[in-house]
Parts: C-alpha cells; sequence; structure tokens
C-alpha cells in the first residue's frame, strides 16, 4: 500500500537533468521489459490509490500497437488511460493526497521512473526532428522514460545526485537490447535519430498513419 500523507508532512519534490528514452516498440518487446520487480502508480488525475496492474499496462500498449499497425494512431483518451505514470521499485518513493470523497493524488518523495506517451515531430524547414514536440503534425512514437539526474529531498531541501538507479539502468540494458535508434528517410535523406525504435516494429511502421502523412519512412 501507498502510505496516505499530506504536504506539510512531505513537502514538494523536485527533480531536474532528465535523462530520457524515447521508444516505440512491439508490445512483445515493452514485455520483456516486465519481471514483477516495479510498482506502476498513475501520476496524473484522481485514482482509487491503488497500483496499475502490469498485464493491464500491457494490454493496454498492446492496443496501442495493434492500431498502428491497421493504419490508426491511438486518441488522447487512450493515452489517458495509463500515462504518465511512475514507475518504482518501492511504493516508499510515493504518498497519496486524499481528496475527500473523490479519490487520490499520486504525490513523488524520491526520484523514480517517470512514463509518458512520447511525440515527435519533423520541420522540412531546418530538416531537424524534434522529440517530445506536440501539437499539429506531432507523430505518436510509444513510450518516454525519463529519470533525474538531479533531485531536492522534500524535507531536508538538500540538493542530491541520484547516481546510478538499478531500474532506470534496467530499462537502458532493455533499449540497447530490444532497440535501436530510428532510421528515417524523408525526401530521399537518411538520418540515424537518437528516437529509438524496437526491432520488432520494422514489418509493419510503414503502416503508421502520421508517418504515411508527413511522407515520413523508417529505412529497413
Amino acid at each position: 500500500m501507498i502510505r496516505v500523507s499530506n504536504p506539510r508532512s512531505e513537502g514538494v519534490y523536485q527533480g531536474s537533468k532528465w535523462l530520457k528514452v524515447p521508444v516505440l516498440c512491439d508490445a512483445e518487446e515493452l514485455e520483456a521489459l516486465f519481471d514483477d520487480s516495479f510498482f506502476i502508480v498513475p501520476l496524473t488525475g484522481l485514482f482509487d490509490g491503488k497500483v496499475v496492474d502490469a498485464k493491464r499496462f500491457l494490454n493496454v500498449y498492446a492496443g496501442w500497437i495493434e492500431q498502428l499497425k491497421q493504419g490508426m494512431a491511438p486518441s488522447d483518451s487512450q493515452l489517458r488511460e495509463i500515462l504518465a505514470c511512475g514507475w518504482t521499485e518501492t511504493l516508499d518513493s510515493m504518498w497519496l493526497q486524499e481528496v475527500p470523497g473523490k479519490g487520490f493524488l499520486a504525490k513523488i518523495s524520491r526520484p523514480i521512473v517517470q512514463v509518458q506517451a512520447h511525440y515527435f515531430s519533423y520541420s522540412r524547414i531546418d530538416r531537424v526532428f524534434r522529440s517530445m514536440s506536440m501539437g499539429e503534425g506531432s507523430i505518436f512514437w510509444g513510450l518516454q522514460f525519463s529519470f533525474p539526474q538531479v533531485f531536492q529531498d522534500p524535507k531536508t531541501m538538500a540538493i542530491q545526485s541520484t547516481g546510478k538507479h538499478p531500474l532506470f539502468e534496467k530499462l537502458r540494458l532493455w533499449s540497447r537490447t530490444y532497440t535501436r535508434a530510428t532510421p528515417f528517410l524523408v525526401d530521399g535523406e537518411k538520418t540515424n535519430v537518437p528516437i529509438r525504435i524496437g526491432k520488432g516494429c520494422f514489418p509493419w511502421i510503414g503502416r503508421h498513419p502520421q508517418l504515411v502523412a508527413q511522407g515520413i519512412r523508417v529505412a529497413n
């Protein structure tokens, strides 16, 4: 169980200098990351205070991928079903603020891996791919995993370095094993972009509707 507390007792957590891993992968590739070693907690909106079941998370993600394979992009409402969320190996890193009669808000007290929907955009003016660029023309591209290198202790206010975090290091190893930098093709020009793609995506990525609409391809 996540403890119920209040801002006066807990203080306000802040993180900075984020390391980020943006990746679109097949559902089977994402499943390889799940080994029952961490909890998933919603970070936006009110909820019942319970962690998200790992199978539910994977099933929802698999639904998004199936839509892409069918030439449809998931809607914002579909993405909000399980995102944004925090992944943590210990529930002591979080606490709940109760909203009487409505539910709970999840709060962070120690560094955790933060997960959100990832988008990117491409500008034909300067030929640049921009990660997490939202708005008209943005392209859905799976998940972004983020972890801070520095944080402020919410109680002592001391600035601390996070060092190597076991869960985020496991995630980075998984990323190197199952994904690669994406080789985009635009107007005949190939660019390897740090935005990552799962190796299992290559057979169907050509059906991604937002890539098709903008004339962007992924080279095999």
